[in-house]
């Protein structure tokens, strides 16, 4: 993974943190889908990052 994934990482967990922020009112199946998923989402992503830069630290 090159700094341009990270970043690109690091947008989409804002953009992720947005939605969450500003989510709408709306229910259903297909909403409540992407609201967990945006959940999970906002977990994974700092611990892949934070894990690339560790793999990066041990590596050199």
């Amino acid at each position: 993974m090159d700094d341009t994934k990270v970043i690109q990482l690091i947008t989409l967990w804002f953009v992720i943190l947005i939605y969450i922020q500003t989510g709408s009112e709306s229910s259903g199946p297909v909403v409540t889908a992407i609201d967990i998923l945006a959940i999970l989402l906002v977990y994974i992503i700092p611990l892949t990052v934070i894990g690339y830069f560790v793999w990066q630290l041990l590596g050199e």
